[in-house]
């Protein structure tokens, strides 16, 4: 176990929150994951709430390569699953034999725009939308997806890779025992429904909270003395269920504590596992600021996907909200901050590039369309028949590299020709489109304007991603295909083969 600091180096909270907007939970905060082991002393670039976490595959930015992403995009933070490299026995994988720190094995380099700042790295036993496993958790293990197929992880054998691929800058995600429930669905293939919220019986419930309390701590007492963690807020069970859970993860803090007593280490974010997408439509009203434990709340129902923050302890109030649930746009995202989420997932950025779809939504500053009616967020570059001869970059308002530099003629072209340059070209602008859009609802929470711009652009956009056709989209490798048989009804990769008799 590492030692904690000297008692005259006071750990600072990673998280810290800067102004809180009226009438919503929305607020901006500051998350400095280095700020827990040295306090004013950081290589690693401090993140600002609210904002994105972009999930890598096996370790990668997807689509694009680590020189043009230091080169290109501005990366809040990156989310790296333990299952994208473990094999049949995860200690003797090759990441474990490496020797060396996830940040160099990944070559998770720094923006060439500030190369003294790092990108912070969340690492956790699963990818942010896990893949559902055929059989459950035990008391000693996580079941994961590997590029072998189905295993089971074993939590001491997590701890130990943790501890081999950490820095100190590292986030630490505590592993987090979730029933066997149907994936959310993704909006970009219309073929695919997602099964309402189930009840989760008694006794799973009872066997999620004592496995979450048991793994949760034993995180918090071998990691919080030097890296940030964050701990899990269990999916459709009432706070009053969880209680002996948060009870057990705020007594932790005493136990990491320096001997004089100066120092009270904490934890430092909650991992919010809404799995249902959190759309809210154009009608919401938005949340009315909770007063903290309000006894006339309901806190016994099981079955709410998301999470009312009204009703937790007060000592988890001013902690940082990563929200790895799916989102399906930026109208997730919107409704996400309104209810209070620092973070949140950036799948959906990605299942987005794939479709070889770009972004065009401006959270503010273009007016309403004249006719009133609302616009796609959105355009679709398979329609080459459209943009073949279109030489206006992807988004007028767009200042992104391949915006400067490439029109929407030349990217549908390299779609229709499969050319793997498209997709890297799309990322890169739809990144800087998500940042934009972040940074805008920042600095309207910072002015009290964020639901006058939540309104507006809930009345200027279409929801999600309809009025938008997706493509094909590239060839999706095993482990990234959701295995509920009810999820699809169609295979994601088309055969590249067919019947002789049928060949044109």
């Amino acid at each position: 176990m590492a030692s904690a600091p000297p008692p005259s180096v006071v750990p600072l909270p990673a998280f810290r929150i800067l102004h809180s907007q009226a009438h919503t939970l929305a607020r901006l905060g500051l998350f400095s994951p280095s700020a827990v082991s040295r306090p004013g002393k950081s290589n690693v670039s401090a993140i600002p709430t609210p904002n994105f976490i972009l999930p890598t595959s096996r370790g990668t930015i997807p689509h694009i390569t680590p020189d043009n992403a230091r080169k290109h995009v501005d990366i809040p933070a990156v989310f790296v699953s333990l299952e994208d490299f473990v094999d049949k026995s995860a200690l003797k994988s090759p990441v474990a034999q490496s020797n060396r720190k996830i940040r160099d094995y990944i070559s998770l380099l720094p923006p060439l725009a500030n190369p003294t700042q790092q990108i912070p790295i969340f690492l956790s036993p699963r990818r942010s939308c896990p893949v559902p496993t055929s059989q459950p958790n035990s008391a000693n293990t996580v079941s994961i997806v590997t590029n072998d197929g189905f295993r089971q992880l074993p939590i001491s054998d997590y701890f130990t890779l943790v501890s081999q691929l950490k820095d100190e800058d590292t986030v630490i995600v505590a592993p987090v025992d979730l029933p066997l429930l149907v994936s959310p669905m993704n909006s970009l293939d219309a073929t695919r429904t997602s099964k309402p919220w189930k009840h989760i019986g008694g006794n799973r419930v009872r066997k999620m909270v004592t496995r979450n309390e048991q793994w949760s701590v034993s995180t918090l007492k071998k990691f919080a003395a030097q890296n940030a963690v964050i701990v899990p807020l269990l999916p459709g069970i009432s706070v009053l269920e969880q209680a002996p859970y948060l009870d057990s993860i705020l007594t932790v803090e005493q136990d990491t504590a320096v001997a004089d007593g100066n120092v009270h280490r904490r934890i430092d974010g909650l991992n919010v596992m809404e799995l249902a997408s959190p759309f809210i439509p154009e009608s919401y009203e938005p949340v009315a600021r909770a007063p903290a434990c309000d006894p006339a709340r309901d806190t016994t129902l099981t079955s709410s996907p998301t999470v009312d923050f009204g009703i937790l302890p007060k000592e988890v109030h001013d902690v940082l909200r990563l929200n790895l649930g799916y989102q399906s746009g930026p109208h997730d995202v919107i409704a996400a901050v309104e209810r209070g989420h620092d973070l949140v997932c950036g799948d959906w950025l990605t299942a987005t590039t794939d479709a070889g779809i770009a972004f065009t939504f401006e959270i503010s500053g273009n007016p309403m369309p004249r006719d009133g009616e609302k616009v796609a967020i959105g355009i679709s570059l398979w329609e080459n028949d459209v943009y073949a001869a279109d030489l206006s970059p992807l988004s007028d308002e767009c200042e992104c590299y391949t915006c400067k530099h490439h029109h929407r003629a030349y990217v549908a072209h390299l779609l229709a020709t499969k050319e793997m340059l498209a997709w890297t070209l799309l990322q890169i602008h739809n990144i800087h489109t998500v940042n934009r859009f972040m940074r805008a609802i920042r600095d309207a929470i910072k002015d009290d304007k964020f639901v006058d711009l939540a309104a507006e652009f809930r009345r200027k956009y279409i929801p999600q991603l309809e009025g938008v056709t997706p493509g094909g989209g590239p060839r999706v490798r095993g482990y990234q295909v959701k295995l509920a048989g009810a999820m699809t009804n169609k295979k994601l990769n088309e055969s590249p083969f067919q019947n002789f008799s049928n060949a044109s």
